[in-house]
């Protein structure tokens, strides 16, 4: 994590109630490719059935399409597939599985905010 996240970070861990304006400035094509390298890139495809292996063959030109549309708030996230999941007592509980492409945008844990 580079030292602007680093201070973000710290600063919505001392102070949850703070509100971030913009972290526009801090989505970069680097940014993006650190953040598919923290994905579980096993799971399975989302709802346009395009793999992790599919999506990282053109990663490089993929990441700056996708910064490019963040920035321009173009980007919006494609629906989740919905599975239902056995459990061991018979019921089955609900799994939302995104697209390779949203899984590469920032959530919480690419900022370091849980």
């Amino acid at each position: 994590m580079n030292t602007k996240l680093e201070r973000i970070a710290q600063k919505a861990k001392t102070d949850p109630k703070l509100r971030f304006t913009s972290l526009a400035h801090l989505l970069t094509p680097d940014f993006l490719v650190e953040t598919w390298k923290q994905m579980n890139r096993r799971g399975a495809s989302g709802v346009d059935g395009e793999t992790t292996k599919e999506f990282e063959r053109d990663l490089e030109a993929r990441v700056e399409q996708l910064c490019a549309r963040l920035k321009a708030k173009q980007y919006r996230p494609p629906p989740v597939r919905r599975v239902e999941i056995p459990k061991g007592n018979g019921k089955t509980r609900p799994l939302g599985i995104p697209t390779s492409h949203a899984n590469c945008t920032p959530s919480q844990r690419a900022f370091g905010i849980r």
